[in-house]
């Protein structure tokens, strides 16, 4: 049987309460805003640092395709690669260009081969060597600086042959 003489008391939260539940406001909510600030940032990068990835496959396909149009096309020497405004044709630049977000800067040589057994001599090997010029090194860098992060880099070592050239083995 319920006591009819006491009162429940229903009229709102007590000092305590209120002081608790502000203090919980106060930490979370910054917290929570800082944490969707850095997801932010990290979105923009992971974005920037793809659409770096794909520059880098373009730039391999170019180079092949000029490779394809020409084996001498592929001079030794460093340059920079850039689109052609407005024609949608690319530039081959010797100086720096301030036209693309995404800098595209290639090392064209000679690759060397292993004296004895005509395989790629890769840095870190030993021994003697010749150039192959029917083997190109590309080193390709490619550079950007966002505002928020400093200057970043990807890069990519690949050999091009001239496939119209005939190889050969020793056997």
């Amino acid at each position: 049987m319920l006591n009819k003489n006491k009162k429940i008391n229903n009229k709102g939260l007590s000092i305590v309460e209120l002081i608790i539940v502000t203090v919980l406001f106060a930490i979370l909510i910054p917290a929570s805003v800082s944490i969707f600030i850095g997801a932010r940032k990290i979105t923009g990068q992971a974005y920037i640092q793809h659409s770096a990835a794909i520059t880098l496959g373009e730039t391999n396909d170019i180079l092949r395709y000029m490779r394809n149009q020409g084996y001498s096309l592929l001079v030794d020497g460093s340059f920079y690669l850039i689109r052609n405004p407005g024609t949608g044709s690319w530039l081959v630049k010797n100086d720096l260009p301030d036209l693309d977000t995404f800098e595209r800067y290639i090392t064209v040589s000679n690759a060397l081969r292993h004296t004895d057994t005509n395989d790629l001599y890769f840095d870190g090997d030993f021994g003697p060597s010749y150039e192959d010029p029917d083997t190109k090194k590309i080193v390709i860098n490619i550079l950007w600086e966002p505002d928020y992060i400093p200057s970043e880099l990807i890069s990519q070592i690949f050999y091009i042959s001239n496939w119209q050239q005939p190889i050969t083995y020793d056997l």
